[in-house]
């Protein structure tokens, strides 16, 4: 098993980096790091934890157990797309992870995809096929956000107008069985060229969370192709809060008016 001996963090990094920002994800994180242990390629990744100021056990299961991650603890908590950055703008490797701490990969997930994009040198950003614990599909938003879009995911089970608005959102009606072009890759799991994401100057730093990845679809899309690849397969334990009237609604809605705003 690697281990971190004394040197800079960004040091010494293998072709594929990961980054995962976390943040009271004690329930969650160990089932990830273990699915990364066990990938095919584990040997050439290089995995980075940011810490958004966790007051639950998060760190003290990542430092006992897992000893080859790379961990960043902040001080309070940044936001998602900030504390990715940490990684990004520091590492250099060829590919670059954004992964959730509620996903798990199996063995080949990035194995497969590192393939996939070395054949395919115009892509800049990929994402995958992504499950629930289940095995039922997730529709994760695929097409660039609208105000109406958020509205019909808030109301989409209370109105089938609402729920056509999802169902066009996330391309759930659309037989999707190939690799295809998209305008928005979901940030829970995404595999990037490191120097496009640097040269984009990763996540913009004005979302708290909520509508980042969107936003980095887009930026990516300027200098590459986002594709959807329904081959490369992860399993989400999602919860959509910003569904609820609570916190994370309006943090949603705040982001959303910042993303209106830059790509109107």
């Amino acid at each position: 098993m690697k281990k971190i001996e004394e040197q800079s963090i960004f040091d010494n990094v293998c072709d594929i980096t990961l980054s995962i920002v976390t943040y009271n994800s004690a329930d969650e994180i160990d089932m990830l790091l273990t699915s990364i242990y066990q990938c095919n390629c584990f040997d050439n990744i290089t995995v980075f934890v940011i810490d958004n100021h966790s007051y639950d056990n998060t760190i003290e299961i990542i430092e006992e157990k897992y000893p080859w991650v790379r961990v960043i603890k902040n001080d309070k908590n940044l936001g998602f797309g900030k504390a990715h950055n940490l990684v990004i703008r520091n590492v250099k490797s060829k590919y670059h992870l954004i992964v959730n701490p509620d996903i798990v990969v199996f063995k080949d997930t990035i194995e497969k995809a590192i393939q996939y994009m070395e054949q395919k040198q115009e892509i800049a950003i990929m994402t995958p096929s992504v499950f629930n614990t289940d095995g039922t599909q997730q529709y994760l938003p695929k097409k660039n956000p609208r105000l109406k879009y958020l509205i019909g995911g808030m109301f989409e089970n209370r109105s089938k107008y609402c729920r056509k608005l999802r169902d066009a959102y996330t391309l759930r009606n659309e037989n999707i069985d190939k690799q295809i072009e998209i305008e928005f890759c979901t940030g829970a799991f995404m595999i990037c060229r490191t120097n496009l994401l640097q040269k984009v100057n990763g996540f913009d730093e004005r979302y708290f969370l909520h509508f980042e990845d969107a936003d980095l679809t887009r930026e990516l899309k300027k200098v590459g192709k986002a594709i959807y690849n329904p081959d490369i397969k992860v399993v989400h334990k999602w919860q959509r809060e910003n569904k609820k009237m609570n916190k994370s609604f309006w943090i949603a809605l705040q982001s959303m008016f910042i993303y209106m705003r830059k790509w109107r």
